[in-house]
């Protein structure tokens, strides 16, 4: 373990999260789920204690995992800035989150675009 210095900044990431939702303003898009992207960029405190291989001292993302697959899931949505703002409500309780950066992408849109999405930078105040 290194002792000459001090921790900056850690964080939690997930890369591609995918798995469909009902999303979409246009008729078609209300036909049936679009496969949906999320990549999740979850900064914590830099004073959080070295957990020592101990789970219960971490953050539980598989957790995170359900809690926005359950949320994005639940009902409709018809823009990704609405359902991306609604995905943030999942880190409200969570003391150790300082900051979200979450993005969330239909990749299925254009045939000459990867991926169409929202991006949202959100820091609390704790």
């Amino acid at each position: 373990m290194c002792t000459s210095g001090k921790i900056a900044g850690h964080r939690i990431v997930f890369k591609q999260l995918s798995f469909p939702v009902s999303i979409g303003v246009l008729p078609h898009e209300r036909e049936g789920p679009q496969q949906l992207l999320i990549d999740l960029e979850i900064e914590l405190r830099p004073d959080m204690p070295n957990p020592q291989e101990n789970v219960a001292k971490v953050l539980n993302y598989d957790g995170i995992r359900g809690r926005i697959v359950a949320l994005a899931q639940a009902k409709h949505h018809n823009l990704l800035e609405s359902l991306g703002r609604e995905l943030l409500s999942i880190f409200e309780d969570e003391r150790d989150i300082i900051r979200v950066r979450l993005s969330v992408h239909k990749p299925d849109v254009y045939a000459d675009i990867a991926a169409v999405g929202y991006e949202i930078d959100y820091v609390w105040d704790r």
